[in-house]
């Protein structure tokens, strides 16, 4: 993993975390969408992000 993925990693962790507290509910499918329209010339890494938190949530 590159570090422009570990960045975005760690926003959409704290995205997620700050979703949880403040409302209760959270949908990272959303947070990347979000990303991907700020940053179209990430889309691969903002992708690959995805993937790892999911992995990270779901295992």
């Amino acid at each position: 993993m590159n570090v422009e993925i570990l960045s975005f990693v760690e926003k959409m962790e704290a995205a997620v975390l700050n979703d949880l507290v403040t409302t209760d509910a959270s949908d990272l499918y959303e947070i990347a969408l979000d990303m991907i329209t700020e940053d179209k010339e990430s889309y691969v890494n903002i992708c690959q992000a995805y993937e790892v938190v999911k992995h990270n949530l779901v295992g």
